[in-house]
């Protein structure tokens, strides 16, 4: 019984300091640093700028992320990956020139070589700044992933009194993510194994990578196509603007999604044991009462937070609060589940997964956006993030009871629970 709590403890305390890390960054930017650049931008440019960085969240997080989580999974596979993803890093910056011409050609209505040097560099950094957090998942070590977000909020906060100076909203931005991949880079060893000298697995390493990192800019595009739908069709601003704040704690919510699938997949990593049908069916049913519970908070929530840090914008975007945020919340909660059917299901229905997501999201999205403006916007997006969560149970329930048939030694819910936490 000792044991048993002592496990639980430690997964709560993992739990805290991950989660702790995102909403200090969290707090930092919604109550200080976007209300600062809203006041000082305007609507318009403020608009602008979120658009901007949508795309560098599509390009930033989508190939972070998918070489954080490839390299995750070859850790369960005991390879010494050496530097085949130092090598993956700099492919990925390669890729991100095109993608910084293709914000500044199609997103804005005008721009500068520096802009773009600047949206370039955004993106780059914050590749490698999502890259990085592996260090603490393969280690389990969540007092520094902490403190690597401390790191982040920090540099945002020693970038501002630059963008107060000169209206430059970049500045806190590469700082911010440059202060935690130095940290990364400097406590850790994700950068220090092997440089760039590829290993013997290079190939299913960037096959891996690839197919991951693929997964999550096609992921990543469609968590952050509504604002970029509203800017292509209608060239407004400050529609994006009311949009995207009407929509703002719910996607605060759906943002703890990567702290909390952090430590989730670090334990699924060294995971020895096998779920049961029932026990996956416990986790499909609680995620839905958290998502309704959390629908619920951020109604309620964001009428007092953007009448308080963003009064000019609160009654164009009252009307959309419940619908807006209940689908970035269904958004969070098939995110989470995607995350446990991965330890049992093959590598390649992440991508099938998002690309059918991608596909739901195109039929269904724009038109709706096109037809009825921000209410189609936020309808279509609930109808879409609904049906994601329904495949991906589907395919959990389908690909666990082959996996379970495959094997011929039965545990309890709670055996397996055991395990799970060793």
């Amino acid at each position: 019984m000792a044991e048993n709590k002592r496990k639980y403890a430690h997964i709560a305390s993992d739990m805290i300091f991950s989660i702790a890390g995102v909403v200090v960054l969290n707090a930092v930017i919604q109550l200080f640093i976007y209300p600062s650049f809203n006041r000082t931008l305007g609507a318009d440019r403020y608009g602008d700028a979120i658009t901007v960085m949508s795309m560098v969240a599509v390009v930033g997080i989508g190939f972070g992320i998918g070489l954080n989580y490839s390299r995750m999974v070859m850790s369960t596979k005991k390879r010494d990956v050496k530097g085949d993803y130092n090598i993956f890093l700099l492919i990925a910056w390669a890729l991100c020139v095109p993608a910084a011409y293709i914000t500044g050609r199609f997103f804005l209505s005008s721009y500068t070589f520096v802009e773009l040097v600047l949206i370039y560099l955004l993106m780059i950094v914050t590749v490698t700044r999502y890259y990085s957090d592996a260090e603490y998942k393969l280690n389990m070590n969540f007092k520094r992933y902490f403190v690597f977000y401390l790191c982040i909020t920090l540099g945002y906060c020693a970038g501002m009194p630059v963008f107060f100076k000169t209206g430059n909203w970049f500045v806190p931005m590469i700082v911010g993510e440059v202060a935690a991949t130095a940290y990364t880079a400097i406590r850790g060893r994700l950068y220090k194994d092997g440089l760039l000298r590829p290993s013997e697995f290079f190939r299913d390493d960037l096959r891996s990578g690839a197919l991951l990192s693929l997964s999550y800019v096609a992921d990543t595009l469609i968590q952050n196509a509504d604002r970029l739908l509203l800017s292509l069709f209608f060239k407004d601003g400050s529609m994006v603007t009311t949009f995207y704040n009407s929509a703002l704690i719910g996607k605060v919510v759906a943002l703890l999604t990567t702290s909390l699938n952090s430590v989730l997949i670090g334990y699924l990593s060294k995971f020895e044991g096998k779920l049961t049908k029932k026990f996956f069916n416990l986790i499909a049913a609680a995620l839905l009462v958290v998502g309704a519970l959390a629908t619920a908070a951020c109604f309620v929530v964001s009428h007092i937070f953007i009448k308080l840090f963003y009064p000019d914008l609160y009654e164009a975007c009252r009307p959309y609060f419940l619908i807006a945020n209940a689908g970035q919340i269904l958004y969070f909660i098939s995110s989470t589940i995607l995350v446990v059917v991965l330890r049992f299901a093959p590598e390649k229905y992440q991508t099938y997964i998002n690309v059918l997501y991608a596909a739901l999201y195109l039929a269904v999205v724009p038109a709706m956006t096109l037809k009825f403006e921000i209410w189609g916007l936020a309808v279509g997006i609930l109808i879409v993030n609904l049906l994601k969560y329904a495949i991906v149970y589907v395919i959990g329930v389908t690909q666990l009871g082959k996996r379970l048939k495959e094997r011929a030694d039965e545990t309890t819910d709670q055996q397996d629970f055991d395990v799970f936490v060793r």
